[in-house]
């Protein structure tokens, strides 16, 4: 993201755990730092 100058961006994070329900993995997070919006999304 500073890089390329981005105000915004996104991080996917795949859980792959076969233990744990759907419901347990899907989830979002959103910060800002800095200026910057970053939205984690759990799948």
């Amino acid at each position: 993201m500073d890089r390329c100058g981005a105000t915004e961006g996104h991080l996917v994070i795949f859980d792959r755990d076969a233990g744990r329900s759907w419901q347990d993995r899907l989830y979002r997070e959103q910060d800002t730092e800095g200026g910057a919006t970053v939205t984690v999304w759990g799948m």
